[in-house]
Order: structure tokens, then C-alpha cells, then sequence
């Protein structure tokens, strides 16, 4: 079997000279596969190029593919791609980064799932045994997690944890040999997202392995600029094609946050933030509660008083708790990094991804879940 692992450069060349070593160590451990390494390199700056040329003159199974200039993450990887089965002819393909936050260790744990024959392996930070750096602030976990979570309930695909990995494996036949790379919505880091959905409607027989994800320490991160904007079109952009009621959810969730933005602002000038957080989070819970029942979720829509009434009462109690969590965190920022209108804003904002996830499970699952 042939397995090319893919990895992206720019700016690399003090790890190349550290991971590359370490793959062809790690390779030696599986006699019955044949390995390839792919570089893609964005125009480094750097002597990376030159790095990667001087292993070549030794290892025939390292190839370099140069870009004139840096075409993105999801680029990058497609070029890997492409040239990993058109000319190399391989049954696998492994992303992979070169900075070492993948680590070679973790290696193997991808390739036994290939041996057990699975399509689509992912090395997962959020299950068992996996971890992000302890030395990552508090937000960026946050973001990391819920941004991960985010994806998994806005796509409905909750059976895999980490929807944001870089180090997996795919099965070129019958899957990346069936994907048309043209359509896929992002050439940054977003495609990740694109790619797993793509594989999973394919039926894969996907695994999670735990991996320890490690700090970037030197070279040059690649990580594109406006990534967080990027991968909320493309996730919004998924789920119009796969789940019609969540647009409507989020539709409506927009009308509610504008409501509950503009007010909570107004409201903060005459009063403590946390408590404008309360106020404004009722008036557009009323607001979204009607819209989501007439129109979103319309066709499983409650009409009776009878009904309606227990049904807010429900619909108010779970939608609070996530505003209430809201307040608490927007009052523990405002201690710790004082009452200003950008610190009590990115609280509200970080609650608001919270409740946007909770909401839309709550409601499609228990509020208005469908009939057996």
C-alpha cells in the first residue's frame, strides 16, 4: 500500500530539518508500506526550499511541489492532493503539518487505523487521550472547542469530536479520487471542514485516534487571516445544503442577536452590563421564540394556547441558561480586565456562539423534534 503524507510549507526550514528525520524513522516501523512525503511550498521566504533539496539528493520518496506564490492552506493541500494520485499513485494520503504541532509520535496511531480498514482517520484533540497545549490562554480553548462543537451541530455530524484536525488520513479510492476539489468552498483553512463533510456523506468508515497537539515554537504559522470569517461562511454554507431548518434557526438567531445587541448597548448606559445581558436576552428570546415556532421549525410548529403556553415555558427555561452564562462570564471578564465597551462586547459574543449551539439542540431535539 502507498501512503504520501501531504505537508504545507512556508518559512519552515528549521522544522523540516527536525520532522522529516523523524518521519522516515517513524516509516521504518511499517515494512509492508510504501511512503512518500509531499512538500507544497508557498514561496518561502526562508531556506526551506533549500532544505528540502538537500534531503532529496538522499531520500528519492521526497518530492516538492513549488508555488510561484502562497495559494492557502486548503490550496496547498489540494496540489498535495492531485500530485499524490495522479503521479504517485497512492491508496492514502495523511495531512499533515510542518510545524511540529502534529506530532511524529502520533504517526502510527493513523497508519493502525489504515491496516484495520477504516477510509477516513482523524487525529482528535477533543476525545479520549487527546489534548491541546496546557500553555494555550482560556479563550483560545474556548474558541478551539466551541468553534469545533459549532461545526458538529450546525452540519448534524455529532459522532466526530474534532472537526477542525489537520492530521488525518484519507482513502483515495472511492472517496478523495471521487472529490471535485474545483467545488470546494475554501482554499484556507475552512476546506478541512469541506472535506470531512464530503467524506462522511460518502459513507466513510471513519476512526478518531487522541493525539497531543503541540505549541508552535519557531517558523512562520499559516494560519490565513480572516479564518474565523472564512470558516463560519463555509460551515453556514454547508448547512443551507444539508439542513434547511438550521438557516431559518439562524436566521431568526440573527434578527434576536441584533435585537439583543442594540438593546443590551442601550441598556448598559443606565445599568450594570450583567444586568442589560438579562434584560435584552428575555426581549429577544420572545422575539426568536415566535419566529422559530411559526417559521423555522413550521412544520412542526405548536398552534394551540394549550400547547404554546407549556412550550414557552420550556423554550424559556433552557434558552435562559445560556444568557445566564453569558452574564456570569461578562462579569468575570469585566473583573479581571476591567468594564470597557470591547471587553463587555467580546463576553456577549462568545455567550452568544454558546447559546446559538445549546439553542438549536434543545429546540430541534426536545422542543420541536420531529414525529417517529
Amino acid at each position: 500500500m502507498k501512503i504520501s503524507v501531504i505537508i504545507p510549507t512556508y518559512n519552515e526550514e528549521e522544522n523540516i530539518k527536525i520532522l522529516i528525520p523523524l518521519l522516515l524513522e517513524k516509516f521504518k516501523e511499517f515494512k509492508n508500506y510504501e511512503f512518500f512525503i509531499v512538500l507544497v511550498d508557498g514561496n518561502s521566504k526562508d531556506k526551506t526550499v533549500a532544505v528540502i533539496k538537500n534531503f532529496q539528493k538522499d531520500f528519492k520518496l521526497i518530492h516538492l511541489i513549488e508555488e510561484e506564490s502562497k495559494s492557502g492552506l486548503g490550496g496547498a493541500y489540494i496540489k498535495g492532493f492531485n500530485y499524490s494520485i495522479d503521479k504517485l499513485k497512492a491508496d492514502f494520503v495523511i495531512e499533515m503539518d510542518a510545524d511540529l504541532q502534529h506530532s511524529p509520535d502520533d504517526f502510527p496511531k493513523l497508519i493502525m487505523k489504515i491496516s484495520e480498514g477504516y477510509d477516513f482517520i482523524i487525529g482528535s484533540r477533543y476525545v479520549k487521550g487527546g489534548s491541546v497545549p496546557k500553555e494555550w490562554a482560556a479563550y483560545r480553548k474556548f474558541i478551539s472547542y466551541f468553534g469545533s462543537l459549532f461545526a458538529r451541530v450546525a452540519l448534524r455530524i455529532l459522532k466526530i469530536k474534532d472537526f477542525t484536525s489537520g492530521f488525518r488520513a484519507t482513502r483515495v479510492k472511492g472517496f478523495l479520487d471521487q472529490i471535485e476539489f474545483t467545488k470546494i468552498k475554501s482554499k484556507g483553512f475552512a476546506y478541512k471542514m469541506d472535506m470531512l463533510v464530503r467524506i462522511f456523506d460518502m459513507k466513510a468508515k471513519i476512526a478518531e485516534v487522541p493525539i497531543s497537539f503541540g505549541l508552535r515554537d519557531r517558523g512562520t504559522s499559516k494560519m490565513e487571516q480572516k479564518n474565523f470569517r472564512d470558516s463560519l461562511k463555509v460551515v453556514l454554507e454547508l448547512s443551507m445544503e444539508r439542513n434547511k431548518s438550521f438557516i431559518k434557526f439562524v436566521i431568526v438567531g440573527f434578527g434576536g442577536l441584533f435585537t439583543d445587541l442594540i438593546l443590551f448597548n442601550l441598556l448598559s448606559l443606565k445599568m450594570l452590563s450583567a444586568t442589560a445581558s438579562l434584560i435584552s436576552g428575555l426581549v429577544a428570546m420572545l422575539f426568536t421564540f415566535l419566529m422559530n415556532n411559526f417559521w423555522s421549525f413550521n412544520e412542526r410548529q405548536k398552534n394551540s394556547i394549550k400547547v404554546l403556553i407549556p412550550t414557552f415555558i420550556i423554550y424559556s427555561l433552557s434558552s435562559y441558561i445560556p444568557i445566564l452564562l453569558r452574564s456570569y462570564l461578562i462579569h468575570q471578564l469585566e473583573l479581571t480586565y476591567g468594564d470597557t465597551f470591547l471587553v463587555s462586547n467580546i463576553g456577549f459574543l462568545i455567550g452568544v456562539m454558546f447559546g446559538i449551539i445549546w439553542n438549536f439542540t434543545v429546540y430541534s431535539k426536545i422542543i420541536w423534534r420531529k414525529n417517529k
